[in-house]
């Protein structure tokens, strides 16, 4: 009863996602990793809830309602989404780009940010042990170990701005573009990133494209659908032979008794992703264990939830200390630890207005008014807040408020020099 239960939700969301998707294409792209989330969050959610052993929690699952609980979370906060930008929509976003001599020059500043960025990268994995050719480094460790760890804390685990600015490039430096694009993935292969680079690196690039194109987007992703859909098929067969490989020669979950790669495939892919919310709904929904009422948990939310469901908490935490380990989307499950489920709502409302939908609309404006340097700055705060609302690491948000109260700034004194120089033009 509860699979068939469970998969009528995943029907439901199926449903939601196509009409909310008709409805705007553009606005369920910008927000594409929310749907990634729920399209890898529900599935795993439905396997879990049929009973299996979480290899991080150390203990066997069973049906808690997550699924229900977790649909409901995705379709309310998309469409929280929806009501946030119809009101925006309302107001105009001042923009500005950048001139040197009377000319904008915001597709040369790119252009240099690409390939310095790049440049620093790969100049760091040269000199480094890189997880691809070093079985003592994995993706965990390998900043750990770089010649250069600085890096990480100027571009991130992959630096995932640089296709996003390569998108915004595309449609005056087509070949530039994409042959930056492919080092890219080439890099992040290198230092043991696989799936979600690819994936999110994917993304990035379609995202500026799709409203640079948005008035001829359907005969545009008729001609890009089989080219796509080629890349993702080779790229698909390239990281399951590099998987296959990699868990053949470690068998990583040996200690529960599968040692077939396949099957640990689906085990990584399906019994890990929403095992934190699960474990959630089991300990603060179902059976009201104390909460922590502490919205600072919310900083570092991942350490929090993986000291409170893990199996070896003092080993997971050593890792996360030394290498960034985690597991999986920690949030919204941080919120049903922190407070009980009606004031999780309110509060992950306020969140999600505020920041989520605010600086999603404030990257759509960057990109519709052509205001490019500004939309790369926007989409590296906007990516910070998506990984805060699936990792739950809301220390990121800080960037994202010094950029409003900055950008607020601006904006105010924009206004008033507007209203100064009325009078002298009605005279």
């Amino acid at each position: 009863m509860g699979l068939f239960i469970n998969i009528l939700f995943a029907v439901l969301f199926g449903v939601f996602a196509y009409y909310y998707a008709k409805n705007s294409f553009t606005l369920s792209f910008l927000y594409g990793l929310i749907f990634y989330q729920a399209f890898s969050t529900i599935p795993s959610l439905i396997y879990l809830e049929q009973g299996i052993y979480i290899n991080e929690q150390g203990r066997f699952s069973f049906f808690t309602g997550a699924t229900i609980l977790s649909v409901l979370y995705f379709i309310f906060t998309l469409i929280i989404i929806a009501m946030a930008f119809k009101s925006f929509n309302k107001k105009k976003l001042p923009t500005f780009n950048f001139i040197f001599h009377g000319r904008e020059i915001d597709n040369s500043l790119l252009i240099a940010i690409v390939i310095v960025s790049m440049g620093l990268l790969l100049l760091n994995a040269a000199l480094s042990p890189l997880p691809m050719f070093n079985p003592s480094v994995d993706r965990f460790t390998y900043w750990s170990n770089s010649r250069l760890p600085v890096l990480n804390s100027i571009f991130g685990n992959t630096g995932i701005f640089i296709p996003f600015a390569l998108g915004v490039l595309f449609p005056k430096y087509k070949k530039f573009s994409v042959f930056m694009l492919f080092l890219f993935y080439g890099y992040n292969f290198l230092i043991g990133q696989k799936f979600s680079p690819i994936l999110a690196g994917t993304y990035s690039f379609l995202l500026p494209l799709v409203f640079y194109y948005r008035k001829n987007l359907s005969t545009y992703i008729k001609k890009a659908l089989l080219p796509l859909f080629l890349i993702f098929v080779v790229m698909i067969g390239i990281m399951y032979q590099i998987t296959y490989t990699k868990y053949e020669e470690t068998r990583p979950f040996a200690n529960i008794k599968i040692y077939d790669p396949n099957e640990a495939m689906v085990y990584r892919i399906f019994g890990l992703q929403g095992h934190l919310l699960w474990g959630a709904t089991d300990r603060f929904v179902i059976n009201d264990n104390p909460r922590s009422f502490n919205p600072t948990d919310l900083l570092y939310g991942m350490p929090v939830m993986m000291k409170e469901f893990a199996k070896d908490k003092k080993m997971v935490l050593n890792a996360n200390a030394e290498g960034g380990y985690n597991f999986t989307n920690a949030y919204p499950g941080i919120l049903l630890q922190i407070f009980p489920l009606s004031v999780a709502l309110i509060f992950h409302t306020f969140l999600t207005i505020c920041f989520l939908a605010l600086m999603g609309w404030m990257l759509k404006e960057f990109m519709v008014q052509g205001a490019l340097f500004l939309s790369v700055i926007a989409y590296q705060l906007f990516n910070w807040i998506l990984y805060a609302f699936v990792m739950g690491y809301f220390y990121k948000l800080y960037f994202t408020i010094f950029f409003f109260i900055v950008y607020g700034f601006y904006v105010y004194f924009r206004k008033r020099k507007n209203d100064s120089q009325l009078p002298e033009l009605q005279s």
